[in-house]
């Protein structure tokens, strides 16, 4: 198992948006909107693992951080607690299943809460509460995440996601203007409250497919593809066992490999890390929805994005990301943050796979990481540990761990695995 695989968290919750419809659809005013009729705001973000960061202030109270996910339909809280300090009673309980289809999990709706981010003003928004923080997404974060913003958050403005400046424009769509100056639009398909583009693989040396791509910004993997969806997608021979994310019903396991090329639009993109989930894992979803995968955060990061739902348009640029390598990671080892969001986390090793040079220079399960390549404390993060196990093929590492009460030292150098 790949300690870069296991931060590409899918959540893919599967709502009961039927349900909460008939909650929420009283003839009350409820949506997001843009403060004092501004024609437009911005709003910064923290970029971590290829995740939209924003910060939320829930019932004009409570300051959380949510995920802005294009791949949800509601906005959902993710730990009860906080519904739970401000008394909010719940109008209905639902039992939601994960993508597997396997494992049921237990949630709630609210049908009318206001949230605000930033500039923007939530009213009566209809909210989905998950009874336990299912995901753990501090886990593969390094910071606490508390619910996720969705469909809703996109749907009454024009949004334009700045990935390399950390920052997102919303726009009200009457005061749009479209950008002319080097930016393409292509055709986005909006369904089920998700968006949708079709556009060019080459799955292998020679076979090149369109496929039908959902967008997901709130999966930071490059490129996601179901090989039960066309007999054409099949795993490349060079790959990796691999954790591929976290949802409601637990891991996603399956396989990391490369493709040749991914097209969208006149934008090429080459070698491109892309995980194959285990058969079955999205089974319903491709049957209801026709979809051959998913485009991450690890391929939009690489653009200036203009999301107009509306017209059902995406309008995007290259930025300077473009020339970058599909990093994956070549230690062999997964670091995950342990201890209370609220204290200073520690990063321990949860898995070493046999034969990797993590595994080879005696890194085992359970070290408690102190320092990497000289970085320690406050220099080390989550995020910076990952990034620097996955770049360069035969970069040194130097790790120093603990391991019950021994301080021990390993060196070994980074071997690519696809």
């Amino acid at each position: 198992m790949t300690k870069k695989c296991i931060l590409y968290t899918f959540l893919t919750i599967l709502l009961l948006t039927n349900e909460i419809k008939k909650v929420s659809g009283q003839n009350l005013k409820f949506g997001f909107e843009i403060n004092d009729n501004k024609r437009s705001t911005t709003i910064p973000f923290e970029l971590n693992s290829n995740l939209i960061i924003v910060n939320v202030l829930f019932e004009g109270v409570i300051p959380l951080k949510f995920i802005v996910d294009t791949g949800v339909t509601n906005t959902v809280l993710i730990d009860k607690t906080y519904s739970d300090i401000l008394d909010i009673e719940p109008d209905r309980k639902l039992i939601l299943v994960g993508a597997a289809g396997i494992k049921e999990v237990e949630a709630y709706i609210v049908n009318r809460t206001n949230i605000k981010v930033q500039n923007i003003t939530g009213t009566n928004i209809p909210l989905l509460i998950l009874k336990e923080d299912y995901l753990n997404l501090q886990k593969n974060l390094g910071i606490k995440i508390h619910g996720i913003l969705g469909y809703d958050f996109f749907k009454n403005f024009i949004v334009r996601v700045d990935y390399k400046n950390e920052l997102m424009k919303f726009y009200r769509p009457e005061y749009f203007n479209r950008p002319m100056l080097f930016y393409k639009w292509i055709d986005m398909k909006i369904e089920q409250s998700k968006p949708y583009i079709f556009q060019k693989l080459q799955v292998n040396d020679s076979t090149e497919i369109l496929s039908k791509l959902m967008i997901d910004t709130g999966a930071s993997h490059p490129l996601m593809l179901h090989k039960n969806s066309s007999e054409y997608i099949q795993l490349p021979e060079k790959n990796v066992r691999d954790i591929l994310g976290a949802g409601i019903a637990g891991t996603i396991e399956g396989h990391a490999a490369r493709i040749p090329l991914l097209t969208i639009d006149k934008y090429t993109l080459e070698n491109v890390v892309t995980n194959y989930p285990d058969s079955g894992v999205y089974q319903d979803i491709i049957r209801s929805t026709g979809r051959n995968g998913t485009i991450g955060g690890g391929v939009l990061k690489r653009f200036k994005l203009f999301f107009d739902y509306g017209n059902e348009k995406l309008y995007l640029r290259r930025n300077s990301l473009i020339r970058e390598d599909f990093d994956h990671d070549m230690s062999g080892m997964t670091v995950v943050a342990k201890g209370e969001y609220f204290l200073e986390p520690y990063y321990e090793v949860e898995k070493v796979r046999e034969g990797t040079p993590a595994y080879t220079s005696g890194v085992r399960k359970e070290d408690k990481i102190i320092s990497l390549n000289g970085n320690s404390g406050k220099d080390l993060s989550l995020q910076r540990i990952n990034e620097t196990l996955s770049k360069k093929e035969g970069k040194k590492i130097k790790l120093k761990v603990k391991r019950a009460e021994e301080i021990l030292t390993f060196t070994f150098y980074l071997q690519a695995f696809i």
